[in-house]
Order: structure tokens, then sequence, then C-alpha cells
């Protein structure tokens, strides 16, 4: 299948940031790989000095019984005072209903452990100080009790940007996750299983004056290998991305030189915060396709925010956050000679802006 890239007319012409592919031949791509040795990817908080500095944490789980989990570990020093820290999260259960849940705290009304691996914001709790790892929300004034847990298999890569005012980390990406949830009115707990995706990211600038907007699509099928991709739209309309694949939390290939373009650039009326049907991927030795399918939810970001923190960002940002269905299907060209390896799945894109798309 032939694949031309279609781009947004607003973002035929930026400049793109190209990295050399890393990869292996496809004897190597499927079997097992050694342990690499990671200067990143610490798990640890990484929250710098600056007054704009920020890191969060993204999590995206997907559950057998059909429910999806969306979190969000936010740690800033944006607004006054510093170290303000939030947690958001978003339950979907298999018809569709949806349960929103938060905590905000200002610094030394939150917990942060002494080596920065365990976060505790109210009833919100992120603990990677031992395996397992633990997400946890547990309040009974809101009549809500969930506790997920994991063995963690990374950290599994990040990109060598470039640009270092942006970094990130993958630390999983279908890991297996195992949880309790519980309801008000729900006659039981349920117990789920399923895979969980997590990356870091963080910054010493305003993320707004780095990002526009970024994708992030992570596999969900548990079928193996597993696929992520991020792609970064600065303001200035540069653009970055980075494409991995990974078996049993081990990176098998990786490349951020290759074009993600959209196969139905948005249109004038598509509104303020566009968003793919079908992206379309095309580089050295790669091809494919990643179809978004139905949205499962979006937000605005600012809401979770406590005031005056909220009041205070909104004059240089207006967010928002969607995530939807979605399948891929992505072809590794070896050589000339030599066959193909096709991955395909389904999983997750999430789409956030820091502020509207500008309109042309």
């Amino acid at each position: 299948m032939s694949l031309q890239p279609s781009a947004p007319e607003n973002e035929r012409k930026p400049r793109r940031r190209r990295w050399p592919a890393r990869g292996f031949a496809l004897a190597v791509l499927l079997a097992p790989l050694a342990a690499m040795a990671f200067e990143r990817g610490d798990r640890l908080s990484h929250l710098g000095d600056s007054d704009t500095a920020s890191e969060y944490w993204h999590i995206v789980a997907h559950f057998d019984s059909g429910h999806h989990l969306f979190a969000r570990f936010l740690i800033t020093n944006e607004g006054p005072g510093d170290r303000t820290a939030i947690a958001t999260w978003l339950l979907l259960d298999p018809n569709g209903k949806r349960t929103d849940f938060r905590n905000g705290r200002r610094e030394k009304r939150w917990t942060l452990s002494p080596e920065g691996d365990r976060i505790e914001i109210g009833s919100s709790i992120f603990d990677r100080s031992a395996a397992p790892h633990r997400l946890e929300y547990d309040s009974t004034k809101r009549g809500i009790r969930v506790a997920f847990e994991y063995a963690p298999k990374g950290p599994i890569g990040w990109p060598e940007s470039a640009d270092d005012r942006y970094p990130f980390d993958l630390l999983e990406l279908e890991t297996p996750v195992t949880g309790t949830i519980w309801l008000e009115g729900m006659a039981e707990t349920a117990s789920v299983r399923g895979t969980i995706s997590i990356s870091h990211t963080w910054m010493d600038q305003n993320e707004a004056d780095l990002a526009l907007r970024r994708i992030e699509f992570s596999s969900t099928g548990g079928a193996e290998p597993a696929l992520y991709l991020s792609e970064r739209l600065a303001p200035s309309g540069e653009r970055e991305g980075w494409l991995a694949v990974v078996r049993d939390g081990k990176l098998l290939y990786q490349t951020g030189d290759f074009e993600l373009d959209w196969a139905d650039p948005p249109n004038p009326n598509s509104g303020d915060y566009p968003t793919p049907t079908e992206l379309r991927i095309r580089g050295t030795g790669l091809d494919g396709v990643i179809q978004t399918g139905p949205r499962l939810a979006d937000i605005n970001p600012l809401e979770a925010i406590p005031q005056p923190f909220r009041f205070l960002l909104s004059f240089k940002l207006r967010p928002h956050r969607v995530w939807a269905r979605a399948s891929f299907e992505v072809r590794l060209l070896v050589g000339q000679d030599t066959p193909g390896t096709v991955l395909k799945g389904s999983g997750i894109t999430t789409v956030t802006y820091t502020n509207p798309s500008p309109r042309k």
C-alpha cells in the first residue's frame, strides 16, 4: 500500500528535526535483546528550579473488562509559589459512563518522597518506590476507591532530540496491570486486568512556549511487539516525532526519521482543537497508518487546577485534551530483497493542545 503524506495546510512547510533511525535487522527485531544501559528513565522527579518548570507522568490503561483509565500526575512551579501538585483521573466503564476525580495541593500540602519516586496528593498516590508499582485513589467522601498495580518492565527509552528543552522518557508500554474498582452504587468491587503505558515529560519553560499540540499513541492490544508514537508541534510550526517498537519492555526499534501527516487536513470549520481521523507515517525503512476511531473522552485540563493558579494560567493557556480509540498498521522495511515486518494492533491516541490551533 502506497501512503502519500497530506499535511494540514498550515503545517505543510515547517522545518522538521530529524534523527537517524536506530533499528535492528529483522531477525533481531523478532528476538530478545540484551538489557540496555540507560542514562535516563530513572522514574524520579525531575522538576527544575525555574519559575516555569513543570513535569508530568501521562498514564493510559485499558482493561479486558472494557474499562479505560486516563491519569496524569503533574508537579509545577507555575503560578504563585513553587511545587504545586495536581493529579487528574478519568475512568470509563464498559458502557462509556465517565467518572472524573482529582486532587490539587500547594507546596507542603502534598508529599514527594526524598528519593522522588512516590507522590501523594490527597487521596491520589503514585508509588514507584518498590515493585509492584501502585496507582491509588481512595476517597470515602467521593465514593471512589480504585487501586492498580504493575510489575515495571521499563524504562524503555527516549528520543535523542536535538531540542533538549522538552525531554521525555517512555517508562512503560503495554505492561500488564491488575486492579480493583469500586464506585458508589456498585454492589461489589470489580477486579480488572489489562495493560498500562506511562511516559514522563519535564521542562523548564512553560509548555505552551514549546508545544502547541502533542500527539501520543500507545498500543493496548496486548500483541507483541507493541508500538508507541509521539509528535510535538511547536508554536513556530516545527515538528519532531519519535516512534518506538517494544517487546516485553525492551526497545527493539526506534526512529525520529519519519513524517507524520494527516490524511484529512483540518478545514477552517473543524474547530479550535482539530483531531485527526487518520495519521500517515512515512520514513526511511518505515511506513504505516494510525486510524483514529470514536472519541472516548475529552477535557479542559485547566479545570483540574486549583484557584488562583487556574485564573493566572488562563491568560496564557486554553488547553484541550482528547482520547480516542485507534488502530495501527506499520511496516518496517529491512532491505530491498527482504520482506518487511508488519505490525498491527489497537491502541489509544491522546491529543493535547496547550492553546487553540491557529486557523489559516
